[in-house]
């Protein structure tokens, strides 16, 4: 009985003690790893950008900058920075890059020495490396190598290009697998030492003496485990002792500071000092599955700062980083510890309130919030305003997984930034509808674009007195396969959300042209051709380049081209560029008109300054003039401010001939509207201006004679 129990009680040591050394250089190994991919992501000059894997472990570094000659070679960066690691690892730390040529891993940086302190000898991780064909394969590798002929543990991971080819590859070792072996052994030593000590005493004692040297180590492994698992022990038992379990326990001590840290820079967003993407996406988890179980409801509101770009492009990044400091005390103040406030990017910020499914808290809050972030923040002697928007989603009603709860709230906080003002809003299905319907019409637009389903139609402009044909709009029109005619209004704005209004605006502009040129080959008499530019489209450097190409390749005048802007242009633009542009378009010598004048950002001095040669009256000022004295009036006074100009004066919207008899007689010199003809396809113009003609007993208009399309120049 007495050997029996002894062999059990050596059995046991032993595997106890072989399961906690492993679990400790796992960690150890782990620990390095970790430490390595925090230190070259936080260096802003380190070529590197770790890829991690769902347990937060780097499996890649990816190179910031294509060029794998200049990123990996030499340089006292990076040999500052893998010291640094190394001394954080009390560990070796080799950079290498691959060679095509060889088919191996050259190494060109280390922290190893020769023992005179004479830098190390040349190596290469070739075919029969424990780790060749991990990295080869763009996977890193965890265990022994071979190092100066012993066995060290290592933890190498592949450097790859933005495109995913092999570049090089990172390793970190944590010491000698013999020395932690040979721990090992000495602490089994002991426990046999003490086993046969027992044996020598007696099996009461023995059995004492086991169970008291064993509860150490499985106090210790449990700790190990739970420091794995992700779990954070509050203290590290049995650091007080001097002996091997006292180390094994400063051991798994330092482990656990290191984690510590880690947990910091992976879950802290380092200007604000609030949860960041990462931090917010784990609340978000759990607080959805606490709501869905029925433990409680929750808000989650999403906001953001308008303006806030400004303030970095005015005054500095570092300036904005002080009011994003700001605005997180500020936050933090207004929800309260019970919150889960993060930064997840740039200006937005995050906040998760437990308990509140009605979201009555929620909309208080959000209250108080654009209350107290409308006021200026003080940065030195300046005060800096910005206009806080926030959009508020409940859990788990409105959404029940952290993908579709991160989706509303952002379709709620952009509702509340289109209102144009700080303000919140709630999500609801319909802010769901629409964004579905506005994806799906972009999806179809692309597709319009490619299979030329967009068309023009062309709404005349007459002179008043004789009913002359002046010019032509071009109006686009679009008839989609599958939903049928679907309305400018509808699409215009998704395209200027989406940037497809480059595409339509050049589509309009080339082909207005195009039928420009056939009608002057026809011997089609029609003035000019106005067309709609969009203020996105009317920005880009390359418009005015644009226009004159077109212009070239079908051999137009380009007096023949109207480009009509309007007031809206002068929004979140300078009057300089507005200008220059303006400029440009008039040397190329095309004329350039004011539309919708009065309807939007008006301001006087642009016509006077601006060099515009029509002015074009929106239809608001004509609807109901013939009625109502004052709009009369105002009607008037414009028409006579564009003529005292010297502009030509546009009428809109002319409906009926009443409207159109005032703007003859308000001297406009042209009238566009439902009256003289609507939007028609081209072949369809003269036969409308004839209709208008003999209903007013003016001349035929000469329908183009036939004639063969001339070739578009290069």
């Amino acid at each position: 009985m007495v050997l029996c129990s002894i062999g059990c009680i050596a059995a046991l040591s032993y595997y106890e003690n072989s399961r906690t050394a492993q679990e400790n250089a796992t960690l150890q190994i782990d620990g390095a790893a970790r430490t390595a991919a925090a230190m070259l992501s936080l260096e802003t000059s380190s070529p590197f950008q770790p890829e991690f894997d769902n347990s937060a472990r780097p499996v890649a570094y990816i190179l910031k900058d294509g060029n794998v000659s200049s990123q990996l070679g030499s340089s006292a960066m990076l040999t500052e920075l893998i010291k640094a690691i190394g001394f954080s690892n009390q560990g070796a730390v080799n950079l290498f890059k691959w060679s095509e040529a060889t088919q191996s891993f050259d190494r060109f940086a280390t922290t190893f020495t020769k023992p005179d302190g004479s830098p190390a000898a040349s190596f290469s991780i070739e075919a029969g490396h424990p780790a060749y064909a991990d990295l080869t394969a763009g996977r890193p590798y965890e265990g022994k190598v071979p190092v100066r002929n012993t066995q060290h543990l290592a933890y190498l991971v592949p450097v790859l290009t933005a495109d995913r080819d092999l570049a090089g590859a990172v390793a970190v070792d944590v010491g000698r697998a013999d020395a932690l072996q040979a721990d090992r052994e000495r602490l089994q030593g002991k426990i046999l030492a003490a086993a046969l000590l027992i044996l020598a005493g007696a099996v009461l004692i023995g059995g004492l003496l086991l169970r008291f040297e064993l509860r150490p180590l499985r106090r210790l492994a449990k700790t190990a485990e739970e420091l794995a698992s992700g779990k954070q022990p509050d203290t590290i038992p049995f650091c007080d002792r001097g002996d091997e379990i006292g180390d094994l326990a400063h051991g798994l001590e330092k482990v656990m500071d290191l984690h510590d840290k880690l947990q910091k820079l992976a879950y802290t967003d380092p200007v604000t000092t609030a949860g960041n993407r990462t931090r917010y996406f784990a609340d978000l988890s759990k607080i959805l599955r606490e709501a869905k179980s029925g433990k409680y409801c929750a808000s989650l509101l999403h906001l953001d700062f308008n303006g806030f770009a400004k303030i970095n492009d005015t005054f500095g990044q570092q300036a904005g980083n002080r009011v994003l400091l700001q605005a997180y005390a500020r936050l933090a103040g207004i929800f309260g510890p019970r919150a889960k406030i993060a930064r997840i990017s740039g200006d937005d910020f995050c906040v998760l309130l437990p308990f509140d499914g009605e979201g009555t808290v929620a909309e208080d809050k959000a209250l108080q919030t654009i209350e107290e972030l409308s006021a200026p923040f003080h940065l030195e002697n300046t005060e800096i305003r910005i206009e806080p928007c926030i959009g508020i989603a409940l859990l788990p009603q409105d959404a029940e997984d952290v993908e579709t709860a991160h989706r509303v709230a952002g379709l709620a906080l952009r509702a509340a930034k289109e209102a144009g003002e700080p303000c919140y809003r709630f999500f609801t299905a319909p802010l769901n509808e629409r964004v579905q319907t506005e994806m799906l019409t972009e999806t179809l637009l692309r597709a319009a674009l490619k299979t030329r389903q967009l068309s023009l139609h062309y709404q005349p402009q007459l002179n008043p007195t004789d009913g002359r044909l002046i010019g032509l709009e071009a109006l686009i029109r679009w008839r989609s396969e599958t939903r049928g005619f679907i309305p400018p209004g509808e699409f215009i704005p998704i395209a200027e959300k989406t940037g497809l209004i480059l595409d339509v605006g050049h589509f309009v502009l080339e082909e207005a042209c195009k039928q420009a040129a056939k009608w002057i080959q026809a011997g089609f008499e029609f003035g000019h051709i106005s067309v709609n530019v969009s203020p996105i489209q009317f920005r880009q450097q390359s418009f005015a380049r644009t226009v004159r190409e077109i212009l070239a390749s079908y051999g137009l005048a380009p007096q023949i081209l109207c480009l009509e802007v309007t007031e809206n242009v002068f929004v979140d633009t300078s009057e300089k560029m507005v200008l220059d542009v303006l400029s440009e378009l008039q040397e190329i010598g095309v004329q350039l008109s004011l539309d919708d004048f009065g309807s939007g950002y008006s301001s006087l001095i642009y016509l006077h300054r601006l060099p515009f040669q029509e002015l074009k009256i929106d239809r608001v000022f004509l609807s109901d003039a013939c009625s109502d004295p004052q709009k009369e009036h105002l009607f008037q006074a414009i028409a006579g401010l564009g003529r005292s100009l010297g502009l030509r004066v546009i009428a809109e919207g002319a409906e009926t001939a009443q409207e159109f008899a005032l703007c003859s007689a308000h001297r406009c010199d042209g009238i566009q509207g439902y009256f003289c003809s609507p939007p028609v396809p081209a072949h369809d113009i003269p036969a409308r201006l004839n209709a208008f003609h003999q209903s007013f007993d003016l001349p035929r208009v000469t329908k183009p004679r036939a004639s063969r399309p001339g070739k578009r120049r290069a």
